[in-house]
């Protein structure tokens, strides 16, 4: 596989998911907070999804996407 600069690999979604949170300044507590998600069950969901043991669930993708000021279409395997 050749590296191409003008089409450089995608990031995967959990290292996307990470960066993009970093990018906004806000902790996994709060993104998990903001994207429905109570308490340490909100930081604990968000590790899961960084680590890559967890997908972001369908029906939290659009919410998922708006914290992150991202396309849903990147979060989509």
């Amino acid at each position: 596989m050749c590296y191409n600069p003008s089409n450089p690999p995608v990031e995967s979604i959990p290292a996307l998911i990470k960066s993009k949170r970093k990018e906004r300044g806000l902790t996994q507590r709060a993104l998990g907070e903001m994207c429905g998600y109570t308490g340490a069950s909100a930081e604990r969901v968000v590790q899961l999804w960084e680590y890559g043991k967890q997908s972001v669930p369908l029906e939290r993708m659009r919410t998922v996407a708006a914290a992150l000021g991202i396309p849903v279409d990147l979060l989509v395997p």
